[in-house]
């Protein structure tokens, strides 16, 4: 069975029905840093921590990527992808939170446009949460 049809065969209410604590997992790119979570339950559990980790603690399970990075800019202008982050409407959008889409500039119209999921230039990045980065190698 292949990924569409297993996707046809649960309805919205079966999907939600299959995350009863509504916790699911979305990978993130391999250019954005991950972390060790088993080795941060592992040293909450050993420390007795219920609540989140400070930034200085989660510092010694980060695993920083190899090959790329995102570094995060202030402006589309600087920027050569947008990265979509979680958003309340997210039903209602054509990305993925994320994924890497690359900024394209229309100089007729002298704006800046993402390609969406359907293959179709968007404006999205105005009104949905996300990120605007550039792609650096590591070394």
């Amino acid at each position: 069975m292949n990924d569409d049809e297993l996707l046809k065969e649960f309805s919205d209410d079966e999907f939600d029905d299959a995350f009863p604590k509504g916790i699911y997992a979305v990978p993130t790119p391999r250019c954005l840093p991950r972390y060790s979570i088993r080795r941060i339950a592992k040293y909450m559990r050993e420390n007795n921590i219920k609540g989140p980790l400070s930034k200085d603690e989660l510092k010694q399970f980060r695993i920083e990527p190899k090959g790329y990075v995102c570094r995060v800019v202030q402006t589309i202008e600087e920027a050569t992808y947008w990265l979509p982050t979680f958003d309340e409407d997210l039903e209602e959008c054509e990305v993925t939170p994320y994924q890497l889409y690359r900024i394209l500039y229309d100089k007729a119209d002298d704006e800046h446009l993402i390609i969406d999921d359907n293959d179709e230039f968007s404006l999205i990045y105005l009104w949905h949460a996300g990120r605007f980065v550039v792609l650096e190698e590591s070394n």
